[in-house]
This record gives C-alpha cells, sequence and structure tokens, in this order.
C-alpha cells in the first residue's frame, strides 16, 4: 500500500501543478497531494531503517544435546574465516542420522554455558520483526518483510563431562582413540584423577554410601576423561 500511495500522490502532485493548472482548487489538491507523498517517502524510509510499524517477537526453543560419540560427550565446531567465527555442529536426538548447524550470519551468536545439570541442552533463542497491526501489515505488507530475522542465539548448556572440539581435534581424537600407546597413557592419567578426586571427597566424607560413591566414580571418570583428553589434544 505504501508503494502505491507513493506513485499515485506523485501523479497526483503533477496532475494538479502541471497538468490540470485551470482547474478550481487545485492548489489545495496539490499541497494535499504533495503532503500524502512527503508523508508516504518518511514511512517508507523510517520502516526500511527503524522497522516502523513493527514489533519484535521472540521464539526460544530448549532441545536436549546428544553427543555423536557414544563413548564422550562432545560438541563439535568448526571454525569459519579468520577463525573467530564458529559454526556448531550437534544433535538433539541420539538415534538421528543428520546432524544440525547454528546459522552462519552476522547477527547469529553461540554461547557455551557450563552447568552442574545431568542433561545438557541447547536454547535457541529467535527475534524476528512482525507487523504490530492490521493496518502496518495492509500499508507495509507488499514489501513482503514480516518475520524478518533481527537476531538469532544459541546457548549450549553443558557440564565439565562435555569436550568442546573443533573440527580438526575431533579428527585427531579419532586417531588417538585407535593409538594404544596413546590409550594406555590415558588410562593412567584418568585413573590417577579419578583416584585422586574420589580420595578427597572420601577424606571430607567418610560416611558416604556405596551408592554414592559409585556414582561419585561414575561422574569423575567423565569428568577425568574430559580433563585428560583435552590436555592430550593441545
Amino acid at each position: 500500500m505504501i508503494i502505491i500511495l507513493v506513485l499515485l500522490s506523485t501523479i497526483a502532485f503533477y496532475l494538479f501543478t502541471a497538468v490540470w493548472q485551470k482547474m478550481p482548487g487545485r492548489t489545495i489538491w496539490s499541497l494535499i497531494s504533495l503532503a500524502v507523498l512527503v508523508f508516504s517517502i518518511v514511512s517508507f524510509v523510517l520502516h526500511d531503517n527503524r522497522h516502523m510499524g513493527m514489533k519484535l517477537e521472540t521464539t526460544t526453543t530448549t532441545s536436549t544435546l546428544a553427543s555423536p560419540n557414544k563413548q564422550l560427550d562432545i560438541l563439535i565446531y568448526k571454525q569459519l574465516g579468520s577463525g573467530n567465527e564458529k559454526v556448531y555442529v550437534y544433535k538433539t536426538d541420539p538415534n538421528a542420522k543428520k546432524t544440525t548447524t547454528t546459522r552462519v550470519a552476522a547477527n547469529t551468536t553461540s554461547t557455551i554455558k557450563r552447568t552442574d545439570a545431568t542433561n545438557a541442552t541447547v536454547v535457541k533463542k529467535t527475534k524476528r520483526w512482525v507487523y504490530k497491526d492490521g493496518f502496518s501489515k495492509l500499508m507495509f505488507g507488499i514489501l513482503s518483510d514480516n518475520n524478518e530475522v533481527d537476531q538469532v542465539s544459541y546457548t549450549f548448556n553443558i557440564n565439565n563431562q562435555w569436550l568442546v572440539l573443533s573440527s580438526t581435534q575431533a579428527t585427531k581424537l579419532q586417531a588417538l582413540m585407535k593409538n594404544t600407546t596413546a590409550q594406555a597413557e590415558m588410562k593412567a592419567k584418568v585413573s590417577a584423577l579419578v583416584n585422586e578426586e574420589l580420595t578427597a571427597k572420601l577424606a571430607a566424607n567418610p560416611t558416604m554410601s556405596t551408592t554414592e560413591q559409585a556414582a561419585l566414580q561414575a561422574s569423575a571418570l567423565k569428568s577425568a576423561e574430559a580433563t585428560v583428553i583435552s590436555q592430550m589434544l593441545k
């Protein structure tokens, strides 16, 4: 509608000022058409630059994060350009054959948040510009910019048992897992870290039950594996 108003007011202003010079009241009509033309152009510019007639609408989705590796909890990213930009590759279903990647755009951000939660999640928040009301849609709908993405953010909530690796490190890890010497070294280091943590925790809580000790050992094992692998991949 806004483009139609610009065209009609332009034509009307031309007719009232240059063609219908003897028409009664043409001065008033030419001023009206000029006012409509100026209003239409200003509205168009404000809509284009400041999203006039629109509002931000936020959509948030939270999904469980699944590791592509059955033995280790891993989140992989690919570096783009100079290396400052990263695209994360992840799964929300451990049985899915295809992976999902974070959006590649200047208005997209990805954040790693370390938590104490057992389950890892990925929170995707999308902000879009939508028309405020029916009048705004009528005025600017011809521009087809409804639901224009303003910003997308990904937050990966993971605990310390998760490894965050580049695609290069992930490839190196595959070779590492096949190397018997490296495997033996890794197991020795992991065992030392687990024993160290168990000793410290048992000293602080001597009355810990067998069940609690088993849970602690399982947790310590995963944390130790993540720590040792990170060190070996540097």
